[in-house]
């Protein structure tokens, strides 16, 4: 895979705007757009998600954290009144650390599902499910009644729904060590176990670090490290699960049966991304870990990922890995800084992908991205990346500047092209026990790629498009169209939000009348997009689900 690595020498381009240098100066705590405090005793690890989630239907952004009570909340804000309707405090937990936080996943029926474990929780993930109205009271998965039992502590919860499976799948670190998952059927009400992911021989205390993504109807990404790059020189891994089977990036299988604990297959089964070794501009990279995973619905993938230099405990650099369905390309963003603190070598400021678009990006460094030579900052603030060239150069702006506090962890969480959420916590990072620091985050809008405004315009001869709901008997809508002439014909159903939920059509059809049908039966009421290509050319129709 690394002789897929390009360029590096000229690959980053630090593109920042002139007034940086005039607002820097004189403006304190600078952010670029109206920020919002949505927790005031609030941080998050890395490990579990999705931390935030947006309810598109409802219009309502969930943010889950946890705080220095030893224990941890879920937020609801309303992105209409742009005000914090509801805050929800869980615990008491053993003592307080940032990888307390919950995942939050929006369940089929709507109900808002938060699921979180105690750092080497003694054995147990707990969750609470919100129904509109309120929380339910606290309730426990005890993984010592997992076959054969448990032999190790609980960490993290990243929690996500498959349509196509109509199951909810919750990965932490579990038994072996490893990452073990459970499933529910029943919208998050009840949890059973599922299998182990991988394995691997170490005797480290952890066999591997993970991080997923998650597209809602069949298919969950993942990326990872062998080990904790401060134990192992460790390298980047990727992988995906579908229909109960893993697989490395290429789609060779892995594991046949996720749930058959008497076949694991090894962290080397999968596809290597970025090797611990590697010589970037004549530095060696290496004990490597990812920060976050996005894959999109052409098939690209994107990952965030930092490396050390020379392995210095206080250079690290970050990386940007995108895979354009044939191959991965490498692009290094620049330096991380130092880590935050003492016995942690390896613990950065980390960045987020937009899961909407892969060409923008959110890093956390004391330095301009790009610009190595520059001395950095004294704190640690939020840069937002955009690129015009899948990733080989990029243009930097600085969310914030000249802060009296510390910058950390942004998130983006899904919501629909040409709309950002973006989310980060700010204090004071002395452990992962001991954080003094505010959940805040603001909002943009921004500029639709130009295929997405302009698609070539449909022609007299191409086809009628037309969606006729026969829902209210059969769980089913038809969409019908007519081909003027043999053409290659694609139809996509897509989310409110632009979550792809399924492809009806992919094929070469003669001229004619043709129908698709969509089974809705498996997918929440709402509003949906069809959208169509034809030879290049773009038809869209809206698509009513009522259960």
């Amino acid at each position: 895979m690394n002789k897929l690595i390009s360029g590096f020498a000229s690959i980053t381009l630090c593109l920042i705007a002139l007034h940086l240098q005039s607002f820097s100066q004189s403006t304190k705590d600078y952010v670029d757009q109206t920020v919002y405090k949505y927790v005031s005793d609030g941080c998050w690890c890395w490990f579990q998600d999705e931390r935030a989630v947006i309810d598109t239907v409802k219009n309502k952004l969930v943010i889950g954290s946890t705080n220095m009570q030893s224990s941890c909340d879920v937020t609801i804000f309303n992105l209409q009144t742009k005000k914090v309707e509801s805050s929800k405090r869980f615990g008491k937990l053993e003592y307080s650390d940032d990888h307390n936080a919950p995942g939050i996943c929006i369940a089929p029926n709507g109900n808002y599902v938060a699921i979180w474990a105690h750092h080497y929780d003694k054995y147990n993930s707990r969750y609470s499910i919100y129904n509109g109205s309120g929380w339910s009271a606290e309730k426990k998965y005890d993984w010592t009644k997992i076959p054969g039992g448990t032999d190790y502590t609980i960490a993290y919860s990243n929690v996500y729904y498959l349509a196509n499976e109509k199951r909810m799948l919750n990965f932490a670190r579990a038994n072996d060590r490893a990452p073990n998952f459970l499933f529910s059927d029943d919208n998050g009400e009840t949890w059973e176990f599922g299998g182990q992911l991988t394995t691997n021989s170490s005797s480290s205390y952890n066999k591997g670090y993970y991080k997923y993504w998650g597209n809602g109807v069949d298919r969950i990404d993942m990326v990872f490290t062998e080990q904790h790059p401060r134990d192992f020189t460790t390298s980047i891994y990727h992988g995906y699960i579908t229909d109960g089977k893993t697989y490395n990036t290429e789609g060779k299988l892995a594991d046949d049966n996720i749930y058959d604990l008497s076949k694991i297959p090894t962290f080397d089964k999968f596809t290597k991304v970025f090797v611990h070794g590697t010589k970037v501009n004549g530095v060696t990279m290496g004990r490597c870990w990812q920060h976050d995973i996005a894959r999109y619905d052409d098939g690209t993938i994107v990952i965030l990922f930092k490396a050390r230099a020379n392995d210095a405990i206080d250079d690290h650099r970050n990386f940007y890995a995108r895979y354009d369905g044939t191959k991965w390309s490498i692009t290094y963003l620049g330096k991380a800084g130092k880590h935050i603190y003492g016995n942690e070598h390896d613990y950065v400021g980390l960045g987020s992908v937009n899961p909407d678009d892969p060409d923008r990006i959110y890093m956390c460094t004391a330095f301009n991205p790009g610009n190595d030579n520059e001395a950095p900052s004294s704190k640690r603030e939020i840069w937002r990346g955009t690129t015009k060239d899948k990733g080989m150069t990029w243009k930097w702006e600085p969310v914030t500047a000249n802060s009296s506090v510390d910058n950390f962890r942004p998130v983006v969480p899904k919501w629909k092209t040409g709309k950002e959420a973006v989310l980060w916590f700010r204090g004071v990072y002395t452990s992962a026990q001991i954080i003094k620091s505010e959940v805040v985050g603001t909002f943009y809008d921004y500029d639709l790629p130009v295929h997405t405004i302009n698609p070539k315009p449909a022609t007299e001869s191409t086809l009628s498009f037309e969606a006729l709901n026969r829902l209210t008997y059969s769980n089913t809508i038809s969409l019908q169209y007519t081909v003027r002439a043999p053409a290659q014909v694609s139809i996509e159903v897509f989310s409110a939000s632009g979550r792809k939920m399924t492809t009806l059509v992919n094929n070469r059809l003669p001229k004619g009348r043709h129908t698709a049908d969509w089974n809705t039966a498996v997918v929440p009421t709402g509003i949906y997009i069809a959208s169509m290509s034809i030879n290049g050319q773009y038809f869209v129709k809206q698509l009513i689900v009522q259960h």
